[in-house]
């Protein structure tokens, strides 16, 4: 009856694990189209068993600055942007996906960290939607600058030419106003199944949020929040859905500019913000320069950098800022060309690591933060620690984490479309698991007391019992080590008195 009862919820559990798990999966890196010299071309870092492999692309795909690219949902590649055109798995250009920006010449690639987004159609794994925006160069009293004054997509469709894909919709306008170039970014809804997208306005202290749904994208509201400003930065949204984090810096002039950051709470249901904290770092010269932002793995450490330094805060005390910690300063590391290989841009990987890119654009090197997770200096930041077979062009690829489940108890965990929330939640009645995802431990608390032989089971999704441990006659409380679990995704099962109190499905994200 146990098994029988383990492999139904297992085999529903593993159909939705394998949609929206390795839409990450492939990243591409490179710089200079136009030079012959195989160090301006393309390479590529794939994270199969989150293991790193580097390996050279010998074409000339012209990324500056935007690099946007996404799997398919079992990690093969599938199409990468870098602003201006659609390039499929065999790195041409899409059919219908050329010259998105008519009126402009970025036969280079836009220059724009964060200007463009690729995401999975939500309820169609063979569609992905291309948003961008529609560029202008703004007349304002005190300066000119380059903003969106519309957010628009695209539809490609993968069920053509041969799996290549082909744009079978373009130019749709999700919402018309002022928003920053760049800085957008995503995060799954609390349904497990669609998307918010988050974009700052071009000055007014005011956010814009979008939902992707299989309806597709469209302006779901605004928010007045934050401070206001249009400088140059990178957003992201925490693991676990629970944080927004923005890095901007301020003004061109080495003299004069400075940074700052801003901090929220994110409601998954509502996509709304609340509770900023924010820090200002009013540095000269170079420690005012761009840097970027990121979160650990299990969304318990914050990362910020600036061409020399990098910090860490903790977002599990009362006072954020008050637990910043310095955890790397620039080496004086210099690269092939003698140009420093100062922070830039971070983004979370496959493997847990954070990757760095240098603040330049004729570098092979990234740097990395081996254990993210770790406080202080145990985070081990290493610098110049990846050498790229190609110099890199400030690159790194703007993509949301994609393993965030629906947000079970919440008031909008009720699509039913996310298989196993029906059918593990049905039987799950019996006990509660937190926290999830998890980086160590989970711990197990009944609705009613143990009896004897009452027993957990952690199995990995191939059926392997990974972890069992008994619960003593009359407990209603248990906390079940994960040492020696793998990060990944896993079902826990209670079993008492013969009988199956139901499964969860779980995550171990370090």
């Amino acid at each position: 009856m146990q098994k029988a009862f383990f492999l139904t919820a297992l085999t529903v559990l593993v159909g939705q694990l394998l949609f929206a798990q390795k839409e990450d999966n492939v990243w591409l890196l490179g710089g200079n189209y136009t030079s012959s010299d195989s160090a301006y071309k393309a390479c590529r870092i794939e994270f199969w068993d989150n293991q790193p492999e580097i390996s050279f692309i010998n074409e000339g795909i012209p990324f500056d600055r935007t690099n946007a690219t996404i799997c398919d949902t079992v990690g093969n590649f599938l199409c990468c942007s870098n602003g201006e055109n659609l390039y499929n798995r065999n790195y041409e250009v899409m059919e219908n996906g050329a010259n998105f920006y008519p009126n402009a010449d970025y036969s280079g690639g836009f220059p724009a960290i964060q200007g463009f987004m690729l995401l999975p159609m939500p309820g169609n794994n063979k569609k992905i939607i291309h948003i961008y925006g529609d560029i202008k160069l703004l007349v304002l009293p005190d300066e000119n600058n380059l903003g969106y004054t519309k957010l628009r997509y695209a539809i490609a469709d993968f069920n053509q030419n041969g799996g290549l894909g082909k744009v079978v919709q373009r130019d749709i306008v999700a919402g018309a106003d002022t928003l920053i170039v760049g800085q957008l970014t995503a995060v799954k809804h609390g349904n497990g199944r669609d998307w918010w997208v988050l974009a700052p306005h071009f000055r007014d202290k005011k956010f814009y949020r979008f939902l992707l749904s299989p309806a597709g994208l469209t302006k779901d509201g605004e928010q007045l929040i934050g401070a206001q400003d249009y400088g140059l930065g990178q957003t992201v949204f925490s693991p676990d859905g629970q944080w927004y984090a923005r890095y901007v810096w301020h003004g061109i002039a080495p003299d004069s500019s400075f940074f700052s950051f801003d901090l929220y709470r994110f409601d998954r249901c509502s996509g709304l913000l609340r509770d900023r904290v924010t820090k200002t770092y009013d540095l000269s010269g170079v420690g005012g320069r761009p840097g970027g932002i990121a979160f650990s793995p299990s969304s318990r450490l914050l990362y910020v950098s600036r061409w020399d330094s990098i910090y860490q805060y903790s977002l599990q005390v009362s006072d954020i800022l008050d637990s910043e910690v310095p955890v790397a300063g620039y080496d004086g590391f210099v690269g092939d060309l003698g140009l420093p290989t100062r922070f830039y841009s971070l983004q979370l990987a496959p493997d847990n690591k954070i990757y760095i890119c240098v603040s330049n654009y004729n570098s092979p090197y990234l740097h990395t933060i081996e254990s993210p997770d770790s406080a202080g200096l145990a985070c081990s930041v290493q610098q110049h620690s990846v050498r790229l077979p190609v110099f890199n062009n400030y690159l790194l690829p703007n993509m949301p984490f994609y393993r965030l489940w629906e947000q079970e108890g919440s008031p909008c965990d009720t699509l039913g479309s996310v298989a196993v929330n029906n059918a593990l939640k049905a039987e799950s009645t019996g006990f509660t698991v937190y926290p999830n995802p998890t980086s160590d431990a989970v711990n197990i608390t009944l609705e009613q007391a143990a009896n004897a032989a009452c027993r957990i089971e952690l199995y990995s999704t191939t059926g392997q019992l990974m972890v069992s441990q008994n619960i003593s006659e009359g407990n209603t409380r248990a906390t079940l080590p994960l040492n020696n679990c793998p990060n990944g995704f896993y079902v826990l099962s209670v079993f008492d008195g013969g009988s199956a109190l139901g499964a969860q499905k779980i995550a171990i994200i370090r």
